[in-house]
């Protein structure tokens, strides 16, 4: 694995490890309370919608590591709708067993890519945007959130 993909692996990790910890300081009670965001989210619906962004970054890095990869424009506001409609119902557990396995994809696909070479730009993208980008900005609006604020 070369030194770019090593690093955002290493990063990916940092932030996996920052949003684990902000979502173990929910109150289990707190964790379906549907006021993280205006649109009433909770922060079970927040840690769905993350996992789904993982799944869905496997799939395309699983794609570019097949060769069947095909770029398409993604509608993100659909997508993040769909899965809230999906997420609420759910259970606490499944959702947490879901998040963590999505995860786990995301980087056996990531690390199995690099194996293959060096990423293309689209799949260092992929990584990045569904990992610790997205990682971080659910950390801060749960911290926030937690704070009152």
């Amino acid at each position: 694995m070369d030194a770019d993909a090593q690093r955002l692996a290493t990063e990916e990790d940092a932030a996996w490890a920052g949003l684990h910890a902000a979502f173990e300081r929910v109150p289990p009670d707190r964790l379906e309370e549907p006021r993280l965001t205006s649109e009433g989210w909770s922060p079970k619906d927040a840690m769905f919608h993350v996992g789904a962004w993982c799944a869905e970054a496997a799939i395309q890095l699983e794609r570019m590591r097949l060769g069947t990869y095909v770029r398409e424009p993604i509608d993100v506001e659909a997508l993040n709708r769909a899965w809230f409609e999906i997420s609420k119902p759910l259970d606490v557990p499944t959702v947490k067993a879901e998040f963590h396995a999505a995860r786990t994809r995301m980087r056996q696909e990531w690390f199995e890519l690099c194996e293959q070479g060096e990423p293309s730009p689209i799949a260092m993208e992929w990584f990045v945007e569904s990992g610790h980008i997205h990682f971080n900005e659910h950390r801060g609006a749960l911290l926030t959130w937690l704070s009152g604020g």
